[in-house]
């Protein structure tokens, strides 16, 4: 119990005279009078009437308490009463005042009457009241307000001299509108949510606050709520085109391209001149890369909307999807002429244009931007691209050079500028900017990559195989790295790594003879001549230079006759050439077969008689064959022309002592 204060009724005394007697007496008579007089049905309330006389006859002769009957109030202009029974129901839109306070207090000297939880006021009796305030603070306070809107918690308290002697029930109403009002008020996306969900609750049937919820939920990438709520409106109202456009958009947003198809055609058929309709269908085919009909559908909706050149930017790159340039670039020609923002028509015209060499036009294009905007860095960028192309080489370095100065912290750009330097041949300028590159983002991988090519073309192979190896890391799969690699450990004499990595490339597809090459030469420094020939054999088409190597390692193994078919193919490819004579009679002295060699070695030097080389082996295929003294013969026009033949010098002398003995024993005979 609140304390209000000393009880005034001791104020009054408790010692009763003549006189008040008297004149209670007479207020007696006098109440009843009125009462009587101004009663609308007196027999259905002289009950109350005779009990009213009771207590006021109680209040003022024997001071007991005063008894509480109605409020006097006006509520939106009409009056109204409210008494212990009634109760008081309340909205946003009402607007009242206690007038009065009917009690056994006739004057209303000693009673007041206080909006419990709403006002801070000692005293609400002639003050002006919203039901608005009440909404709003109970919503506010979170006070539980069950499913039909009502919050009845609430009392309008009647106090005489400051202690509580009844109260009247105030209703609270809230309606739809009141939570869709905090919805819109507050900056809590949740809190949105919530005040929408209790909305709903009390209007299941309302299609606007659902259509809010879900376009709530939409922008919060909640699209399968989106969706359900859509859904419901439709079952609701089952032609809400806005509805259906709406959930043709979520279901683009959750990629379920064929449904949202099916209701964006449904929308056109229910209203042909939807321009989003066909936007949504045009966006649906394009994502199934149905570029064709997509246009079809971007041409309708420009149609529809000439002026709506966002539109016409999609049909630009439909066309442009579909390999139709030319009407590519009349769309974007028409949006950079027409649109006050033109710029992204005019980016899209300058890389149709460097795609299809018009550098010149394209330089337009940039031109044209870099009036507007002069520090725009991609514009100059793209504008260093189409002077590479038109081959304006210190152009392109100037606007790259201006593009960092601009935006020094843009990989991209420092790339292009790092490319440029390499193009002339400037490497040490092209490692700054890479190195740079790698500063902005350490895992830039092209950045890395012609890093460690560049390190390679400078024979900095540890440098190289750096690069190579973080490459490796943070791309497993990419081809050329596995290459570099095997390059830069072949360099470095890592034969073994050289090989592994030579066989990756080769796994992931790379298809460079020299590459498959060098792993056969690694393989044979390994000495793993079979798996250098199994190289060699799985080419279908193999190169003169590949069968030389084949038939080489083919006579190495031992594999005489393979060797032979190979050379065999040689010399037939290379009729006139005398190593390939040579090499034939080299398989064949191999062989043992000593006639067909010296055949082939005689052939061979018919097409080059001074090659001393071609003499030694012929020489020694006559010895072989016992023929001393032509092998002498040939061994003696060998020394001739390269006099350091160890081969010659060396059977020279041992053929002449064979001579001699032999003469000895001839003579020895006789």
């Amino acid at each position: 119990m609140i304390n209000r204060g000393m009880d005034n009724r001791d104020q009054r005394g408790k010692q009763f005279t003549s006189k008040d007697i008297s004149i209670a007496i007479a207020v007696v008579a006098f109440i009843a009078g009125v009462l009587f007089l101004f009663s609308q049905n007196y027999f259905s309330s002289l009950s109350f009437h005779l009990s009213r006389i009771k207590n006021t006859f109680s209040y003022y002769v024997l001071k007991e308490e005063p008894h509480f009957y109605y409020l006097e109030m006006e509520k939106n202009g009409k009056d109204i009463r409210v008494g212990k029974k009634d109760a008081l129901e309340v909205t946003y839109k009402d607007e009242f005042v206690v007038k009065s306070v009917v009690s056994d207090d006739l004057s209303g000297k000693y009673t007041t009457v206080k909006f419990e939880e709403f006002s801070k006021r000692d005293n609400d009796i002639g003050v002006l009241l919203r039901g608005i305030d009440f909404v709003n603070s109970i919503i506010e306070k979170g006070a539980i307000v069950d499913n039909s809107g009502e919050a009845s918690d609430y009392k309008i308290s009647v106090y005489y001299q400051n202690e509580k002697i009844d109260s009247v029930l105030l209703k609270i109403v809230i309606t739809p509108q009141d939570w869709f009002r905090f919805a819109q008020d507050s900056s809590s996306v949740q809190e949105q949510i919530e005040y929408l969900k209790k909305a709903l609750l009390l209007n299941k049937d309302d299609i606007r606050v659902r259509k809010i919820l879900a376009g709530v939920y939409l922008r919060q990438n909640r699209s399968d709520e989106a969706i359900r709520l859509y859904k419901e409106v439709l079952n609701i109202k089952p032609d809400d085109t806005v509805a259906m456009l709406e959930l043709a958009k979520s279901y683009i947003k959750k990629k379920q391209f064929d449904d949202a198809v099916k209701i964006a055609k449904e929308i056109v058929r229910l209203n042909p001149r939807e321009t989003e309709a066909y936007l949504c269908l045009g966006l649906s085919l394009e994502e199934k890369g149905l570029w064709a009909q997509a246009s079809k559908n971007y041409q309708e909706a420009v149609r529809l909307d000439p002026a709506n050149y966002q539109v016409r930017f999609k049909l630009g790159e439909a066309y442009k999807n579909s390999n139709k340039m030319s009407s590519a670039i009349e769309e974007y020609k028409y949006i950079a002429e027409h649109s006050k923002e033109s710029e992204q028509a005019l980016f899209a015209l300058g890389e149709i244009y460097l795609k299809i060499k018009k550098y010149e036009e394209a330089i337009k294009c940039y031109k044209k931007i870099l009036q507007k905007h002069p520090q725009d860095s991609v514009a100059l960028a793209n504008l260093a691209a189409a002077y590479a192309g038109s081959g304006k080489w210190q152009a392109e370095m100037n606007s790259l050079k201006k593009a960092v100065s601009l935006n020094p912290r843009q990989p991209t750009i420092r790339f292009n500028l790092g490319a440029a330097y390499e193009r002339k041949k400037m490497y040490a300028e092209a490692k700054r900017e890479y190195e740079k590159v790698l500063k902005i983002n350490s895992n830039d991988a092209d950045a890395m990559e012609r890093l460690a090519d560049l390190a390679f073309k400078n024979k900095q192979y540890s440098q190289a195989v750096k690069y190579y190896e973080k490459l490796k890391a943070k791309s497993s799969r990419k081809a050329s790295v596995y290459a570099g690699l095997g390059f830069a450990y072949g360099e470095l004499k890592k034969y073994k790594l050289s090989a592994e990595n030579y066989e990756k490339a080769i796994k992931l597809g790379v298809k460079d003879s020299i590459l498959r090459q060098n792993l056969a030469d690694t393989y044979e420094k390994l000495g793993m001549r079979k798996k250098a020939i199994a190289i060699y054999e799985k080419k279908s088409s193999k190169t003169k230079g590949e069968l030389s190597n084949l038939a080489d390692l083919y006579l190495k193994e031992k594999n005489y006759q393979k060797a032979i078919n190979v050379y065999q193919k040689l010399a037939k490819l290379e009729p006139k050439k005398a190593g390939s004579y040579e090499n034939l009679g080299l398989a064949y002295a191999a062989s043992g077969k000593w006639d067909l060699a010296i055949k082939n070695y005689i052939t061979a030097l018919k097409f080059d008689s001074d090659d001393a080389h071609i003499y030694d082996n012929l020489g020694e295929a006559y010895e072989k064959k016992g023929l001393y003294k032509k092998a002498l013969e040939i061994y003696k026009k060998a020394y001739a022309l390269n006099p350091e033949s160890a081969k010659a010098a060396k059977r020279i002398p041992r053929l002449k002592i064979r001579f001699l003995q032999e003469k000895k024993h001839q003579k020895k005979g006789e």
